[in-house]
């Protein structure tokens, strides 16, 4: 058996290239969060900024934010009922 047989519906296969490119990015983002722990800003301009690795946990936390805000207000805005093709055809409205 293929492993792109036992994925479930809702999985996407995945490439070689793009595994080797996601852990490359989070060994780069691990490396730089590391770095940040022995570089501080030397006069922080918020108090959180004092703390390693702020910035790379307001980004990811604003990022799935903003993820989950979009992807509610395109299921708001473009969601259309379940019936709404079948209706369409059923009024005899023609476009």
């Amino acid at each position: 058996m293929s492993s792109e047989t036992n994925n479930t519906a809702n999985e996407i296969p995945e490439s070689k290239t793009a595994k080797m490119l996601k852990y490359f990015f989070f060994a780069v983002l691990i490396a730089l969060v590391g770095l940040n722990v022995f570089i501080l800003p030397h006069h922080p301009h918020f108090g959180p900024e004092k703390y390693p690795g702020f910035w790379a946990l307001f980004g990811c936390g604003i990022a799935i934010a903003l993820a989950k805000v979009a992807k509610g207000a395109a299921h708001t805005f473009l969601g259309k009922d379940e019936d709404f093709y079948t209706k369409k055809e059923n009024t005899g409205i023609t476009s």
